[in-house]
């Protein structure tokens, strides 16, 4: 190697630098996988509901504790895919201010598959109605078994849900 050749090696220490930048890349990488693996599955505290219940043609009810209830519709009789697929929750037993302060989401999942991120945040019309218009996601099955997961954040405490199964068969474009 010649004089010069190393006087640039020490003048700029690309190797370095890069490795330094990889790493960091990586460790964000695994903050960020770890934070959203957390946040989907999280601490949360599951609740079934009290009776068997096959959205969309009927509403699901689930008895959460302190004699709170927390009741699922689906404001659609046949889901499909690639279709907005509103549904609403209706919270019994929280005051006014409880309500205000709550955050509700809508995770829809495939039951047996992984569609991944994908949840939609209610918003509050008052009296307990929370309403959303998720996206309905498209998949490749004929018939799907669909997991919506309603999640009810409070400002401080354990975050508290259920599950809900609806099948959903994709058009016959024949």
């Amino acid at each position: 190697m010649t004089q010069d050749a190393l006087e640039n090696k020490r003048k700029y220490p690309l190797k370095p630098l890069i490795l330094i930048t990889l790493l960091v890349m990586l460790l964000a990488i695994w903050y960020l996988t770890s934070y959203l693996g957390q946040r989907q599955t999280g601490d949360v505290h599951w609740h079934a509901a009290a009776e068997a219940c096959e959205p969309p043609s009927e509403s699901c009810q689930v008895e959460l504790d302190a004699g709170r209830s927390l009741t699922f519709e689906m404001l659609t009789a046949n889901p499909r895919p690639v279709e907005v697929l509103p549904v609403q929750v209706v919270l019994e037993g929280f005051t006014e201010a409880e309500l205000e302060a709550l955050t509700l989401e809508l995770d829809l999942q495939g039951r047996d598959m992984y569609m991944g991120y994908n949840r939609t945040q209610f918003e509050h019309q008052g009296e307990g109605l929370f309403t959303a218009t998720p996206l309905l996601g498209i998949c490749t099955d004929e018939v799907m078994v669909w997991r919506a997961s309603v999640l009810v954040h409070p400002p401080r405490g354990q975050s508290y849900g259920s599950h809900f199964d609806f099948t959903v068969t994709q058009r016959n474009n024949r």
